[in-house]
């Protein structure tokens, strides 16, 4: 079976041959054929699409308010102001958020310029802690963002948490305790009748350290405490109790973790079992006259240090 072209003489015992043959010599001539032979008119349907291309713009315009309405709805952090897409994300990055940003060491607040400085600055191990107030304003670059978007409430607290330098207060029971030396807990513990409020006071009520007052006395023996970011109304002698409780549980924890370099810095076997005992006796409430006297300290600790 033979094959002719129909535009020339070309002839071929190969469908391919031809097909190949049209392609390459008469492409367009071939096209223009067989639209003639179908009678269809090329120029209406390209008017035809104009006519399309047209109808879109309406919609593409009617985009444009959803767009402004995303912007409007910034997901940011409150604690470190870093933006999110999804509200899951931003919930999820809430929970661990140590309130700087990324670049900045979470102990002694210095910035650095890439992530490999900083991991190189904390392998080191020998910066000195210093508070939140040292730090830099975390993400600065979005503030601007959300002032523009979020209404007037939203901006005038962003104002206000740059005026107190990003000061978060810590809820009560997740304070920092990176600033209490192995060396001051070490004299705290030697310290007899003191221990525990020593540790206390340098854990909520250190001036040098105001994201941890989280503890304020009111009156008539009543206090707030910052529980869930919102200050609730407890009892000064329960908030007593529960302080000593929690912090001789955590002296306890900490001898029982660093045994051995508290024993060669101590060099006394009967002391060092004598400073543990003194705990276990406070913790378990043994000798009443011996708690009383710490509970008594904590009040005043507690009245004292918040006037």
């Amino acid at each position: 079976m033979l094959f002719h072209c129909s535009i020339c003489n070309y002839i071929t015992d190969r469908k391919f041959n031809l097909q190949r043959h049209i392609n390459k010599k008469h492409d367009c001539e071939y096209q223009n054929n067989e639209l003639s032979k179908l009678g269809q008119n090329v120029i209406p349907n390209g008017q035809n699409v104009t006519l399309n291309v047209q109808n879109v713009t309406p919609n593409v315009q009617n985009v444009t308010p959803n767009v402004q309405n995303v912007t409007s709805c910034i997901l940011s952090c409150s604690k470190c102001n870093k933006i999110y897409k999804t509200t899951r994300h931003l919930h999820n990055h809430e929970k661990v958020c140590n309130k700087v940003d990324s670049l900045t060491c979470p102990r002694c607040m210095i910035s650095f310029s890439n992530r490999h400085h900083k991991s190189r600055h904390i392998k080191a191990d020998k910066c000195k802690a210093r508070s939140i107030i040292h730090a830099r304003t975390p993400n600065i670059q979005n503030i601007q963002n959300i002032t523009n978007n979020n209404t007037t409430n939203n901006t005038q607290n962003i104002e206000n948490k740059n005026k107190y330098n990003n000061i978060i207060i810590n809820n009560f029971g997740s304070e920092r305790i990176d600033h209490i030396s192995h060396e001051e807990i070490m004299k705290m513990l030697q310290s007899g009748i003191n221990t525990v409020p020593l540790y206390i006071q340098k854990k909520h009520f250190d001036k040098e350290f105001p994201e941890n007052n989280n503890i304020k006395y009111t009156n008539d023996n009543k206090c707030q405490v910052l529980v869930e970011n919102s200050w609730k109304e407890k009892d000064i002698n329960l908030l007593s109790s529960t302080l000593i409780k929690d912090n001789t549980e955590v002296l306890l924890l900490y001898c029982d973790d660093n045994d051995i370099k508290i024993s060669e810095t101590i060099q006394d076997t009967e002391k060092y079992e004598h400073v543990k005992n003194k705990l276990f006796i406070i913790y378990n409430k043994t000798d009443h006259r011996k708690y009383n006297q710490v509970l008594t300290k904590i009040k005043d600790l507690i009245k004292f240090s918040t006037t």
